[in-house]
């Protein structure tokens, strides 16, 4: 009976903890416009310089057919597109042509509002661009 007792109480904090650290990131969360605010390059394990963007400088829009588009405003206006994933946090993107784009773990934060995306070799932030009802 103890034991019993035992294996139905962890089996409720495992089901519990899985619930927690379940990410609630999905297509519908991520869509729309990406103002990208900063990009930190991550060396050796640590960050080893930020780059702060002026407003609407690179701006990505993820569309709920599963395409982006990336636009930089600045003296290039390089644009690029493509489709994206998302399983759980990772979302992975890859260019018209299918090659990889970006592989990273997205955390939504401010109600989804604010967009950090990590990978080994940065860290990139983002706001959300508010359209017009």
């Amino acid at each position: 009976m103890r034991s019993t007792k035992l294996v139905i109480t962890l089996g409720f904090f495992f089901m519990i903890a899985q619930m927690a650290s379940a990410d609630p990131l999905g297509k519908a969360a991520l869509i729309g416009t990406w103002d990208y605010t900063s990009y930190t390059l991550i060396q050796k394990g640590k960050p080893s310089g930020t780059l702060q963007f002026k407003p609407h400088t690179m701006l990505f829009t993820y569309h709920e057919d599963g395409t982006w588009e990336m636009e930089a405003s600045d003296s290039t206006h390089t644009t690029h597109n493509g489709s994206f994933e998302i399983h759980g946090s990772e979302l992975i993107m890859k260019k018209a042509d299918g090659s990889p784009y970006q592989d990273c773990d997205v955390e939504l934060t401010d109600n989804g509002k604010q967009m950090v995306l990590k990978d080994k070799r940065s860290i990139i932030t983002a706001s959300k661009v508010e359209t017009a009802p």
